[in-house]
């Protein structure tokens, strides 16, 4: 099969996770919406890219939802996990629920070898990504703009790095950590930023930090 850009494999990301979230194939109006385009050619034009390298059906009439991808692309290696490559889907946000069920914030994936995990080799259905911003944790090596391999999870043991939603529904990414008497808080790793201590601004654990990806320049 003929290889995607960026973007095709972006929007067929989207096909795929939205059919498998709801059972039914997105409609060209929500691919539109998705990709942030203002007119329904672009994503028409989008679709017929992926129709024309088998990476979607042609239907035999039109209808609303005929973003149907094709068995091939289902079984295509680049956008599934193997025992060597884990694909881990990236959010450009992190939603209100549950964040490996959050189809409309997906923005592309990584791939990933195995073998940096060593052992402990997460499920893919168990991890997400997010790219971090700002600089308040680099004295733990993390930089604006890397992106985050994320084990979804609601709890973490104390001294690890994970990322966690405060009550305004904002991502953070910072050291949870325990103290005798003020209890749970999330450190920075820089001196410039104060921890959130979760009596003072309440916060939940949506996932533990357990790799990192850096685009080199």
């Amino acid at each position: 099969m003929e290889k995607l850009t960026a973007t095709q494999s972006k929007a067929l990301t989207f096909i795929r996770a939205s059919t498998h979230k709801h059972g039914v194939p997105p409609t060209l109006r929500e691919l539109c919406e998705f990709m942030g385009y203002s007119a329904i050619g672009s994503a028409q034009d989008l679709v017929n890219a992926l129709r024309r390298k088998g990476y979607l059906e042609n239907p035999e009439k039109q209808v609303a939802r005929s973003l149907t991808v094709t068995r091939e692309a289902l079984r295509d290696p680049a956008l599934e996990s193997t025992p060597e490559t884990l694909v881990v889907p990236c959010l450009g946000a992190v939603p209100a629920g549950n964040p490996l069920e959050a189809v409309e914030e997906r923005v592309g994936t990584l791939r990933m070898s195995t073998s940096m995990f060593g052992k402990n080799i997460p499920s893919p259905r168990e991890v997400f990504a997010l790219r971090a911003s700002g600089n308040s944790m680099i004295e733990a090596g993390i930089l604006d703009g890397d992106w985050l391999v994320v084990r979804s999870c609601e709890s973490a043991p104390a001294g690890t790095i994970v990322v966690a939603r405060t009550e305004s529904g904002d991502a953070t990414v910072k050291r949870l950590m325990r103290d005798k008497s003020r209890g749970w808080f999330l450190k920075p790793e820089n001196p410039g930023f104060k921890p959130i201590y979760a009596g003072d601004k309440p916060f939940e654990v949506i996932g533990q930090v357990i790799a990192l990806q850096r685009q080199m320049m």
